[in-house]
C-alpha cells in the first residue's frame, strides 16, 4: 500500500511540474536544414581528409566510428562545433518510428500505417504533428484518447491540462516498454560490474542478495 501511495505520489508530482512548463520547439528545424555534407535523405557525402580532420579537431576516438550514426556525429559536428546542437541534430536525424509509439503507447506497425495515413516519411515529423495538431481530426482524437488513458491509468488529473509534448513525454517516461528497457540496462550494467570486481558471473544467492536477477527472459542472455 505504501509503495503504491509513493507511486502515485511521484505521478503527480512529475505530471504537476511538467503542467508548469511550456513547450518551445528548437531554435533550428535540424530535419529541414541545409547541411553541407548531407543530402536530403542526410545520407553523409564528405571527403575522408574534412572528415578525418574533424574528428581530429574535436576528440573523436577514430577506432570507434564504426556505423553511420558514429560518422553522423562528426559530420554535425563539422557543421555546427557545437555538441549540444550536434546531439540535437543527431536525435531527430536518426529518430525512430518505434520511439514515437513508446511517446503514443502503440506499437511500431501502428505508427508506420499512421505515418502513411498523414504522408510524414519521417519519425519525429509525425511525433511534431502530435505536439501541434492543428486541426488534424485523427491526431487530437488519438492525443484524446491517450490522455484519457493515462488520467486513468494512474489517476492523474493534473494530466488534464498538460500540453501535448509535455504529455508525451509523461507517456514515454511511464510506458512499460521503456521501463522494461531500462530495467535490462540497468540489470546488465550491474551484471557486468559484478563481474569486472569478482571476476565472474553471480550465483543464484548472489543475485538474490545484490538485486541482479534477471527483469526477462532474455536481458541475461
Amino acid at each position: 500500500m505504501m509503495k503504491k501511495l509513493i507511486i502515485i505520489l511521484f505521478v503527480l508530482n512529475v505530471s504537476a511540474a511538467f503542467a508548469q512548463k511550456k513547450y518551445v520547439p528548437d531554435e533550428i528545424d535540424y530535419l529541414a536544414y541545409n547541411y553541407k555534407y548531407l543530402d536530403s535523405n542526410y545520407a553523409i557525402d564528405i571527403d575522408a581528409i574534412e572528415f578525418n580532420e574533424t574528428a581530429t579537431k574535436y576528440g573523436f576516438i577514430k577506432e570507434r566510428i564504426t556505423n553511420y550514426q558514429d560518422s553522423l556525429g562528426v559530420v554535425l559536428m563539422n557543421e555546427f562545433g557545437d555538441w549540444k546542437k550536434q546531439r540535437l541534430a543527431k536525435s531527430k536525424i536518426t529518430y525512430k518510428w518505434e520511439r514515437v509509439g513508446y511517446h503514443l503507447w502503440k506499437k511500431e506497425d501502428e505508427i508506420k500505417q499512421l505515418g502513411q495515413e498523414f504522408g510524414v516519411i519521417h519519425p519525429y515529423r509525425l511525433q511534431q504533428l502530435f505536439y501541434a495538431p492543428n486541426g488534424n481530426e485523427k491526431a487530437i482524437e488519438i492525443m484524446d484518447d491517450l490522455r484519457n488513458k493515462l488520467i486513468t491509468k494512474f489517476d492523474a488529473d493534473t494530466l488534464k491540462g498538460l500540453e501535448n509534448y509535455y504529455l508525451m513525454k509523461f507517456a514515454f517516461n511511464n510506458n512499460p516498454d521503456v521501463l522494461l528497457l531500462k530495467a535490462e540496462y540497468f540489470h546488465k550494467i550491474n551484471i557486468k560490474k559484478f563481474k569486472t570486481e569478482h571476476g565472474r558471473l553471480p550465483n543464484s544467492e548472489e543475485k538474490k542478495k545484490y538485486s541482479l536477477e534477471c527483469v526477462t527472459e532474455n536481458c541475461c542472455q
